[in-house]
């Protein structure tokens, strides 16, 4: 009698237990995936390709819903500001942005995103002071990279530079202008110019009536294409180029010998980390979002094949 009332009861028990679990597995289908909304300039275009590719491969592994925002050419702090609040009326959970240039970016940021987690790539933000805006991102180290092309322009024997930044006081062009001026200091390479982009001008015009130099050292990646497209023979108005890549184009130019030496940005890796990283505190409430510095990769027209990671690379890319 006590066996057959202990069956009973054990098989109550299990029969809970399934019933339990059924029920979670039941709503645990229906709980939706959490929103990330991707803000981009130019979201389109192909310089983003392998970023998005990585963030979708890390998205479908951490089960996160993409809303990759459908953007123009973000110029300023008040176009990003628009783009924010329109995701923000539709309830996303999370952002991931590359900030728009001016010091004006960091302060709006901290007002529209105060109470989202917020996560930047491809480079900080600075105000007026110079102060950096304390929130997380998944950047390279641009400081790294200037010094790394300084390396190359020495090895080369180029001595007159001409230096292409990207937007003023922004990380990509301070940092890596610093990087490249501490490497050159006390060598016989000599920095004659430097350009920084403005509205509505064209960096090939304007570099066109500057100085004649050895070589450039372009550290905007949207400038390199521009520029390597109108070189020839080699140079752009007799100047070799040097700089910073994020395309399948710029891989291409340089492979056609348009560029002679570049540092390639790891977009896949970006795009992977970040999702991956925001992914941690939507899933954890208490987790704190941490920045980190991804990787890139040295090229020249001559290595561009040479191994098997590099194919690893160039399928990021498609």
């Amino acid at each position: 009698m006590k066996k057959s009332k202990f069956r009973f009861m054990a098989a109550e028990v299990i029969l809970f237990v399934l019933t339990l679990f059924f029920v979670y597995k039941i709503f645990n289908q229906n709980v939706e995936e959490p929103r990330v909304a991707i803000i981009l300039p130019e979201s389109g275009d192909q310089r983003w390709d392998a970023l998005i590719e990585g963030m979708k491969q890390s998205a479908s592994l951490n089960k996160i819903h993409l809303i990759i925002c459908n953007t123009d050419e973000i110029e300023d702090a008040d176009v990003e500001r628009e783009a924010i609040r329109e995701q923000l009326d539709n309830q996303i959970d999370a952002f991931i942005i590359c900030p728009s240039p001016g010091s004006e970016t960091k302060e709006m940021l901290e007002n529209e995103c105060a109470d989202i987690p917020t996560l930047l790539i491809t480079e900080d933000i600075y105000d007026e002071e110079q102060k950096a805006s304390g929130l997380p991102v998944i950047k390279p180290d641009y400081y790294e990279i200037g010094q790394t092309l300084a390396a190359h322009l020495q090895e080369d024997g180029q001595r007159r530079i001409g230096v292409v930044g990207g937007w003023r006081k922004s990380d990509i062009s301070d940092n890596g202008v610093r990087g490249l001026n501490d490497a050159l200091e006390g060598t016989d390479c000599e920095i004659a110019w430097y350009y920084y982009n403005q509205k509505e001008k064209k960096a090939s015009e304007m570099v066109s009536v500057k100085e004649k130099v050895d070589a450039l050292v372009v550290l905007d990646p949207d400038a390199l294409v521009e520029l390597g497209e109108q070189a020839e023979n080699g140079t752009y108005y007799g100047a070799e180029i040097y700089g910073i890549g994020s395309s399948v184009k710029s891989i291409a130019l340089l492979d056609y010998g348009y560029i002679t030496d570049m540092v390639l940005l790891d977009g896949y890796e970006i795009g992977y980390k970040s999702v991956e990283e925001i992914a941690e505190k939507l899933n954890h409430r208490f987790y704190r979002l941490e920045s980190c510095n991804t990787g890139v990769r040295e090229l020249d027209g001559e290595e561009l094949f040479s191994d098997d990671d590099m194919e690893r690379l160039l399928y990021s890319y498609e």
